[in-house]
């Protein structure tokens, strides 16, 4: 009988709190945000109880990682002070206390163990490919069901539509998946080794293909390193000439499939050399120019610069509430696509800065952008300290995708950038120089 404090165990090892830890997973990947709340505050008062809160808190306040997930809380809850939109603002800030709550709950004493590790990570592996097949049944249908039968529900955010997913964002749940899958074995009780093995190869795959499909150009190219990464160090390494082979012939197979036939993924890249990228100078616009994602990016960037000049705000920002509704008055001013009036068709109304640095610096000024590079070199930190494959990655593919998105303006994005580093904390064959995990004060 293990006779060790409570405080002392790792929280996971309760079977109640690991699946309301699935909980929380699950009601994140199936966008059921009201449910989510309810599981990540059931959450947050099991880690409480877990040994007492004085005790609880005491260890979450000796990371800089939650002490630096809470500032950049805080700095959004300031700006509520001086926010014209309190509705907008207090909606964000009960969006982003989910950076505190799971912060908390990972660095409030021990999470889990190596073992642990592998049986979260293999629940996590099992929600996401529930997620795609969902997702993958409601493409078939529709290609089915539509006239013409258009090869585009299979892509992009059409194919993550059915669970309220934004295909950027998931692509980043896809690369977590992979990575473990390429690092670790995964935990599935009794079935036979060859089988686990089999299991393991044909979900690699699968989940390279889902990547594919969702057609991130940014995490594409994330995904094309990674899978070098594996060949050099699995392969080369090993000289297994014949499984580089085989990935060899898969991967040109694939590469001649998007270079030379007519789909979504090639459209998608071959539109960024579309266009004149001067165009974005312009003081106004017709309502029927077209953006490509580098133009819209770029003229986003270029109105998150007026508003900062015009309202003084470099030094705190204009708020979280109010930072949306100027970027909308830009829209309108520059005559840019706002839609159809008296329709659900709204434009680009609504669209955010696209660029998690630029997103902070307008809603919190140079002080919440301080913050939030703090916080980002942690991560970077910790990836260097680690040493492996899956640690790198993780970090590198969050520190990417908040150039090209607004990726904690979703609850989605929250959960990730929290999740996704500080799990690894917890996983088996760091890197040497790794410190150990988080753990409470006796």
């Amino acid at each position: 009988m293990n006779s060790s404090p409570t405080y002392l165990q790792p929280f996971l090892q309760k079977r109640v709190h690991f699946f309301v830890m699935l909980g929380v997973i699950a009601t994140t990947v199936f966008s059921l945000y009201n449910l989510n709340s309810w599981f990540i505050m059931l959450l947050v008062f099991c880690r409480l109880l877990d040994g007492g809160p004085v005790r609880a808190i005491g260890a979450a306040f000796h990371s800089r990682y939650f002490i630096g997930y809470l500032a950049l809380f805080l700095i959004d809850v300031a700006g509520l002070a001086y926010t014209h939109n309190l509705h907008e603002g207090s909606h964000i800030v009960e969006k982003e206390a989910t950076l505190v709550a799971l912060s908390f709950v990972l660095f409030a004493g021990p999470f889990t163990d190596s073992r642990g590790y592998g049986r979260l990570m293999t629940a996590y592996i099992g929600i996401l490919l529930a997620a795609c097949l969902y997702c993958l049944a409601i493409a078939a249908r529709d290609y089915g069901s539509l006239p013409g039968k258009n090869i585009s529900v299979f892509f992009y955010h059409a194919l993550s539509h059915p669970i309220g997913q934004n295909a950027v964002f998931f692509s980043v749940f896809m690369i977590f998946g992979l990575l473990f899958l390429l690092s670790h074995p995964l935990q599935t009780g009794s079935l036979p080794r060859r089988t686990r093995r089999l299991l393991q190869v044909f979900l690699i795959v699968f989940f390279i293909a889902m990547i594919v499909l969702l057609s991130s150009k940014l995490l594409l190219i994330v995904l094309f390193l990674i899978l070098i990464s594996m060949i050099l160090r699995r392969y080369i390494a090993r000289k297994n000439y014949k499984a580089i082979g085989g990935i060899g012939i898969v991967g040109l197979s694939l590469i001649i499939w998007l270079g030379f036939t007519d789909n979504p993924i090639k459209k998608r890249y071959r539109d960024l050399g579309e266009g004149n990228i001067t165009m974005i100078r312009q003081d106004k616009f017709t309502p029927s120019t077209q953006f490509n994602g580098a133009q819209l990016r770029l003229l986003q960037w270029r109105f998150a610069n007026q508003i900062l000049r015009e309202h003084h705000a470099w030094l705190s920002g204009v708020s979280g509430g109010d930072s949306q509704d100027l970027l909308n008055q830009k829209y309108r001013d520059a005559q840019v696509d706002t839609g159809i009036p008296n329709t659900k068709q709204h434009g680009f109304l609504n669209y955010n800065f696209h660029n998690q640095y630029i997103e902070t610096l307008v809603r919190s000024g140079l002080l919440g952008l301080a913050i939030l590079l703090y916080v980002c070199w942690l991560l970077v930190e910790m990836a260097v300290k680690w040493q492996t494959a899956e640690t790198s990655f993780t970090v590198l593919s969050l520190l990417l995708i908040f150039t090209v998105e607004s990726f904690l303006t979703m609850q989605h994005g929250v959960f990730a950038f929290v999740f996704m580093p500080l799990l690894l904390f917890y996983s088996p064959k760091k890197g040497k120089a790794a410190s150990p995990a988080p753990s409470a004060r006796p």
